[in-house]
This record gives structure tokens, C-alpha cells and sequence, in this order.
């Protein structure tokens, strides 16, 4: 007689408040000494039963097989099996007497015994953990309809364990931003941003470097605009947004395949920003003995300014020359600061009622999404209807929520700090052109494109210049050269 135990804890909550191993090996042990017994063999597995294809179990059938009969000791029955498979077989195993006996904390199983008994107990562990399975996924649909996150935090996130939500990781976070920027502009392939980040420092948490496959995921994960997708379906989160939905959506594009834009060999800053004022098109660049030289690409076939290039130093001059709209006299801004802060004061109550009209919009938009739900859940629309519909409405809610944020960020309780902002900016407009005339090519690139809407070339000239906001505005005051104007800014 061959007399072994079998010792089992999960990881999963199903074995929660279960003895960890070592304790149930010492039970055991005690148990058998009390007994007179010496065991010939212990097998321990840390492996859910939820399922057939536990190896150590199965390799403790074999050596029941092997060394038969045997006396199996255990802790609780449910320690043996949670699936009707595995618990049949030792059923089926002790009624031929294989396993002469098995011996629980409990109770002790014979061949002879009534197989109802046993059968049931295997039973009830099999329904426990289909219970147990069913209250965690709704559990885990309760929490994505609340906006909580039912699992491990996204790269870029951290799982809060004591309120059960996720928060940015003040370490990672902003990478995320970084890497979508970095894609959004079609000039780095996923593979150059990983090396990219890699020497500006990012590491995952182990310490190691963070790998094109996970960045290449990461881009197509709504998570960090404030959407969770889980099992194809779409929730509004409560987490904080780490990208807006513009950026996302200009990334899934690029992934998509709906613009390709090759990485770039050579650094043109220009390229791309100005067009022909005779046919539209693009300027593009080429390096010629040494020279970089701008010209139409004549895309229409029709125009005869593709027969002319600007060479690149021209091209400095001719938008530094265009730069000069946004200078505005120092003496002048600071005059216009000090009468302005005077005036402030009846603008707050005006922003308060445009918040509180987005946050009446945004009640009804979630009356609308509640109904929805009641309307799937009665099954009164298809699931296919039901997805496209919520996630109409998901995204009209973010849009409002970025509309609200951006309200309320850019009215501080302190009314003097955003007239500080505004005087700084109108002081950044008056140095772009000495920053541009002195910037590295990356630079005078990133730079154009925060103060360019539209710049178009003909003849060797600037024809025609529009700024981004707010720079378009300093232009027009520039253009005016008007006190009042300068002050209304």
C-alpha cells in the first residue's frame, strides 16, 4: 500500500481564503503521523482545477497507476478536482478500487461508499467555481458600465489597489503623448520611435527597453483618449485622458493606411508647408550639389513655377520677412496688459453659463446612453445597433468633456494668470522671427508649425501668409497697429 498526498492552491479568488500549501502540507502531514502513516509521496501544484491539464496532477494518476493500491490524503476534496472530468475520473478510480481510500481534513472516502455522496461534493465544487465565474465577469461589466477598469492598468497607467481605479504613472505617462505625436506626423515609423524614446529615457517597469510591438498596440488603444474596449464593445472611462481624441484619430489614420508618409532621409524644414500660389500644390525639396533647392511639384501638369527653385536660404528670408506680421512694439503689449487687467471682472459670469450648458448637454447625452442600454438589455435593438450607437454617443460625450475641460483650463480663478499667459504669448510672437532666423533645422520646422496655418509661394515671393490661432490674431493688430484693438486681444 502506497500511501500519498496531493496539495493544491490556486492564485485565483476561487482559493481566496484556502491554507496556503505548506500549511495544507503540514495538516496532512500531521495527520498520518497521527495515524501511524509515513507518506511514500507529496505532489504540490499552485494551478487553478477549474479545468483538465494539470500536470502534477496528472502525473499523480500515473504514479496511482503505477503504484496501485494507494491511500490518497488531501486536504478537502475540491483540492482534487472543480471540473467534472477530473473529479469522474477519481471518482471512477476510487469505485475500482485503484485509490483504496481517500482520506480528507474532513472525512474519509471508501469504494463501497454510496457514489452520490462523492459525486455530489465534486458537484458542488464544479458549480462553485462556474458561480464564481460568472459573478466576476459581472462584476467586471458592472465596473466598465461605471467607467473603472476591471484588470491590469494600460501601459502609461497604474492600478490604484485602494479605490480599484487607474491613474497615469507619473513616470511613464507622458511618453504615451509623445508617441503619438511622434507618429501623428508620418516621419517616424514605429520602430524609429522605439529607439527614440528608448534614448530619451523610457524603460518599462522592469527596467527594460520598451519594445515596437507594444508601442505599434499602444497607438491603436481608445484607452488614452478616455474610451475602454473590452470584448468589442465600448465604454466610457473615468480615467484621465492622456491624449485627446483629434490626436488619436490622426494616428489611426496613419496606421490605417488612409495617408502614407515615408520617413524622411534628409531633413527638409520647409517641405510640406508651402504651397504654389499659381496651381496649389505642394512644395517639395532636393539636395543638389550640396544645396537644398524648393520647388512646385506641379501635380496639375499645368504650371509654370514648377521651372523655378528657391534655394533654401532665400526660402529663411522670405518667411522670416513673413514672420515680421507678428512683431508688436514691447512698450505696446505692456500698455495694453496694465488697461486690460482693469477690465476684468463680468467675463467669469459669462464662462460659468457656457460650462453649465455643456454640463446640461452632457446629462442629457448620458439619459440617452442609459435609455440605450435598457433598450439592448430588453433586447429591443440588435447588438451591431446597439455598439454603433454607443459609440456615437461615447464620443460626442468626450467631445463635450474637452470642450468643458478647455473652458474651465483656460479661465483660472485668478483672472491675472491668464492675462499673464496672453502677455506672454504676444512677447513669443514678437521673437519668432530672431528664433527662427537662429534655430536648427528640427526646430524651425516645430516652429512653423505652431504659427503657420497657410503659406503659398509665387514668383519667388511670398504671395500669400495665414497664422494659426491665436498668432492670427497678433497679426491682424499688427497689421492695424491699433492701441484699442491690441487691448481688446
Amino acid at each position: 500500500m502506497k500511501y500519498i498526498a496531493y496539495c493544491r492552491k490556486s492564485s485565483e479568488s476561487e482559493d481566496r481564503q484556502m491554507l496556503s500549501i505548506d500549511a495544507q502540507v503540514n495538516e496532512i502531514k500531521a495527520k498520518a503521523a497521527h495515524e501511524g502513516i509515513i507518506l511514500d509521496k507529496i505532489f504540490r501544484e499552485s494551478m487553478s482545477a477549474k479545468a483538465p491539464g494539470r500536470p502534477v496532477f496528472q502525473e499523480m494518476i500515473e504514479y496511482i497507476k503505477q503504484n496501485t493500491p494507494c491511500v490518497l490524503y488531501v486536504w478537502k476534496l475540491d483540492r482534487l478536482a472543480r471540473n467534472p472530468i477530473d473529479g469522474g475520473y477519481i471518482n471512477w478510480m476510487l469505485q475500482q478500487a485503484v485509490i483504496q481510500e481517500i482520506k480528507t481534513y474532513e472525512k474519509n472516502y471508501f469504494p463501497n461508499d454510496n457514489v452520490l455522496l462523492m459525486s455530489f461534493e465534486f458537484g458542488m465544487a464544479n458549480q462553485f467555481i462556474r458561480d464564481l465565474s460568472a459573478n466576476v465577469k459581472r462584476g467586471n461589466l458592472e465596473k466598465l458600465r461605471q467607467g473603472g477598469w476591471p484588470g491590469a492598468a494600460p501601459f502609461g497607467y497604474l492600478n490604484d489597489k485602494a479605490d480599484h481605479t487607474v491613474y497615469p504613472d507619473p513616470e511613464r505617462a507622458h511618453y504615451v503623448e509623445k508617441m503619438f505625436k511622434l507618429y501623428a506626423t508620418g516621419s517616424h515609423s514605429v520602430k524609429e520611435i522605439e529607439q527614440i524614446l528608448y534614448d530619451q529615457g523610457l524603460r518599462s517597469r522592469n527596467g527594460y527597453q520598451v519594445r515596437h510591438n507594444i508601442i505599434h498596440r499602444n497607438l491603436s488603444n481608445p484607452f488614452y483618449y478616455g474610451i475602454m474596449l473590452k470584448h468589442g464593445k465600448y465604454y466610457p472611462g473615468r480615467h484621465q485622458p492622456l491624449i485627446s481624441k483629434e490626436l488619436f484619430d490622426e494616428v489611426q489614420m496613419a496606421l490605417h493606411g488612409r495617408h502614407h508618409s515615408k520617413p524622411e532621409k534628409h531633413l527638409f524644414p520647409h517641405r510640406g508647408l508651402m504651397r504654389c500660389s499659381d496651381c496649389g500644390c505642394l512644395y517639395t525639396a532636393t539636395l543638389k550639389k550640396g544645396y537644398t533647392y524648393y520647388y512646385c511639384t506641379n501635380g496639375k501638369k499645368n504650371c509654370e513655377q514648377h521651372k523655378k527653385y528657391l534655394r533654401e536660404e532665400k526660402v529663411d528670408l522670405l518667411i522670416a520677412g513673413a514672420l515680421t506680421k507678428l512683431q508688436v512694439d514691447p512698450e505696446l503689449i505692456e500698455l495694453a496688459y496694465l488697461a486690460k487687467k482693469e477690465k476684468t471682472g463680468q467675463s467669469q459670469e459669462y464662462l460659468q453659463r457656457s460650462v453649465d450648458h455643456i454640463q446640461s448637454q452632457l446629462d442629457f447625452l448620458r439619459q440617452k446612453q442609459s435609455k440605450l442600454l435598457d433598450s439592448h438589455l430588453s433586447d429591443l435593438i440588435p447588438e451591431d445597433v446597439y455598439t454603433e450607437k454607443i459609440q456615437a454617443l461615447n464620443n460626442e460625450r468626450i467631445a463635450l468633456e474637452q470642450q468643458k475641460n478647455k473652458l474651465l483650463n483656460s479661465t483660472p480663478d485668478n483672472p491675472s494668470s491668464t492675462l499673464e499667459r496672453i502677455k506672454e504669448l504676444f512677447l513669443t510672437a514678437n521673437k519668432a522671427k530672431n528664433d527662427f532666423l537662429k534655430a536648427r533645422d528640427d526646430k524651425k520646422r516645430g516652429l512653423l508649425e505652431i504659427l503657420l496655418w497657410n503659406l503659398t509661394v509665387g514668383n519667388e515671393k511670398i504671395a500669400d501668409v495665414s497664422f494659426k490661432t491665436p498668432f492670427d490674431l497678433i497679426a491682424k493688430t499688427t497689421q492695424k497697429g491699433d492701441f484699442v484693438m491690441l487691448q481688446a486681444r
